[in-house]
C-alpha cells in the first residue's frame, strides 16, 4: 500500500486527483414522496364567507337638492337680491326717509309715487323746487340735462327709474349738506336743545339733514336760532306746526347712521369705514 505522504523519486509526475465520488441525483422524489403520503379525505365544507359590509351603514341617498343658480350680476351692476337703496351709502337713512313720507307702504316701495295735492313725486316724495335746486329741473318746469344723464326727460320717466330716483336723493343731501354747512348749522352736531315741550334733544348730523329734507334748511335754521336765542318769543301757529315737524325728525333720526354725501367727504368717509 502506497503512503500518500511518502516523498516522490525525482522526476517522477504526480498523480491527478480524484475527486469523491457524488451519490447520485435523485429527480423523482415527487413521486415517491406522493406514494408514501395517504391519500387526502375532504372534510367538512367550510362555511361560506359573507359579503363584505360597508363600515358605516347607510341609509337610502336623499334625492338630490338642485342647486339655486344666481344671475351674476355684471361688473358696476348690484346684485339682484339688493333692492335698489340697499347697495348705496346710507341705505337706512334713506329707508327711514321713506318711511317717515310714507311712501315706503306702497307698491314698488314707493317709486311710482306721485302725491297729486302736492306734486311731489318718487320714494323720497321730490318737489318741484328741490328737483330745481339739485338742477334736475329749470325755473320753468323742465327737465335738464343733468336728469336726461339718468335717462329722465319727463315725470313718467322719473317715476319710472329706481336709479334715477336714488341719484337724485343723493344730490339733494349732498346739496342740503353743503347749505347747513356754509349756514353754521352743522356745527351745532352734538349740542343739545330744549324741543318746544320742555324735553331735550340732542343733534346729530342725519337729524339735520332729515329736517332739512323734510321742511328746507331755511326753516331748521330759524328753528335753532328760536330754541337757542329766544326760545319764550310767540309762535304763530304756522310757524309752531313748522317747528314741530323739525323736531318730529330731530328725535326721528338721532339714532340713525349717516355719513356725508358730499364728493369729498365720501371719500374720507370711505377711508375711515364703509358708510352707514
Amino acid at each position: 500500500m502506497t503512503n500518500p505522504t511518502a516523498p516522490r523519486p525525482a522526476g517522477q509526475a504526480a498523480a491527478p486527483a480524484v475527486a469523491p465520488r457524488r451519490a447520485p441525483k435523485h429527480r423523482d422524489f415527487k413521486p415517491e414522496l406522493a406514494r408514501a403520503m395517504p391519500p387526502a379525505r375532504p372534510g367538512p365544507a367550510a362555511p361560506p364567507r359573507p359579503a363584505a359590509q360597508p363600515a358605516i351603514a347607510r341609509g337610502p341617498a336623499p334625492a338630490p337638492t338642485p342647486a339655486v343658480v344666481r344671475p351674476s350680476a355684471p361688473d358696476g351692476l348690484q346684485s339682484p337680491s339688493l333692492r335698489p337703496w340697499e347697495g348705496l351709502s346710507n341705505a337706512t337713512f334713506r329707508q327711514r326717509i321713506a318711511e317717515a313720507e310714507r311712501s315706503a307702504e306702497h307698491r314698488r316701495d314707493g317709486y311710482g309715487l306721485r302725491n297729486a295735492n302736492s306734486g311731489a313725486l318718487g320714494r323720497y316724495q321730490f318737489l318741484p323746487i328741490a328737483l330745481r335746486d339739485i338742477g334736475w329741473m329749470d325755473a320753468a318746469g323742465a327737465w335738464t340735462e343733468a336728469a336726461a344723464r339718468h335717462g329722465v326727460t319727463d315725470e313718467a320717466t322719473f317715476l319710472d327709474s329706481a336709479p334715477a330716483q336714488e341719484a337724485a336723493m343723493s344730490a339733494y343731501l349732498a346739496r342740503q349738506e353743503a347749505i347747513l354747512d356754509r349756514g353754521g348749522t352743522l356745527g351745532a352736531v352734538g349740542s343739545t336743545l330744549r324741543g318746544l315741550d320742555g324735553q331735550a334733544i340732542t343733534l346729530s348730523e342725519g337729524a339735520l339733514v332729515a329736517a332739512a329734507h323734510r321742511r328746507g334748511a331755511g326753516t331748521l335754521a330759524r328753528y335753532l336760532t328760536h330754541r337757542t336765542e329766544t326760545p319764550d318769543a310767540p309762535l304763530s301757529p304756522a310757524q309752531r306746526a313748522a317747528f314741530e315737524s323739525v323736531e318730529h325728525r330731530l328725535r326721528g333720526f338721532a339714532d340713525v347712521p349717516y355719513a356725508s354725501e358730499r364728493p369729498g367727504n365720501r371719500m374720507m368717509a370711505r377711508r375711515n369705514g364703509p358708510a352707514g
